[in-house]
């Protein structure tokens, strides 16, 4: 019992170091093309907007606008750099950011549905399911080529039950673990929340992954 507790500890170490540094890389590319871009039109916008003071431009308006939008943003940001962290983490506001990162490419349309406003599950179980279930995401990517992603999050009596299925092209699984550590991360990771994952082929046209572990029904919605 120790042993596996000691072992649970070390995953969600990893999970957290992981998910901080993906979440901090974001952050890094999210001030520099979405905040600065945004703060450069509103200095752009108020410099016309000096220009016409005899009047009431709608340029004032919208670099008024665009500014509140800067600060919304700067917040949102600075909650991922909070010393709480951890303890704030919830799963359904992060893929929902994921999902835009992925929109945003314009390459891949994702969505995301779940039968749960907030998870039954602690802060430190949705962070290693967040590392479980990006890992399943780039798997998609990389090895599908899809042009849609679905992300499902269900109740399933005293489960909890996540799919990511892609319209993507089919593959075989057992060779990509054989050349994939993360494959095997999600397994494992997966057990330490006792729980399961499987992958399967959807008729040779895109991949359905499923993870599955247990909640407390006390704690359910």
């Amino acid at each position: 019992m120790k042993i596996k507790q000691k072992e649970f500890q070390e995953q969600l170490l990893q999970s957290q170091l992981e998910a901080q540094e993906y979440s901090f890389n974001q952050i890094s590319k999210e001030l520099h093309d979405n905040i600065g871009q945004l703060l450069s039109s509103t200095k752009m916008l108020l410099g016309i907007a000096e220009m016409e003071l005899d009047k009431v431009p709608d340029t004032l308006r919208t670099a008024e606008h665009t500014l509140s939008k800067a600060i919304q943003d700067v917040r949102t940001l600075s909650k991922s750099l909070n010393k709480e962290w951890l303890h704030q983490f919830n799963l359904i506001e992060n893929l929902e950011a994921e999902k835009e990162r992925i929109n945003a490419a314009q390459q891949i349309e994702a969505e995301l549905k779940s039968d749960y406003e907030k998870l039954p599950l602690d802060a430190e179980t949705q962070v290693m399911l967040f590392c479980i279930i990006q890992e399943a995401l780039q798997n998609s990517i990389q090895h599908a080529s899809p042009t849609h992603i679905a992300i499902q999050i269900k109740r399933a009596n005293n489960n909890l039950k996540v799919s990511i299925d892609d319209d993507g092209s089919s593959f075989d699984i057992e060779s990509v673990k054989k050349e994939s550590i993360g494959l095997h991360n999600m397994e494992y990771r997966t057990q330490l929340l006792g729980g399961t994952v499987e992958w399967e082929n959807a008729n040779e046209r895109g991949m359905s992954t499923v993870i599955t572990i247990p909640v407390s029904m006390d704690n359910e919605n």
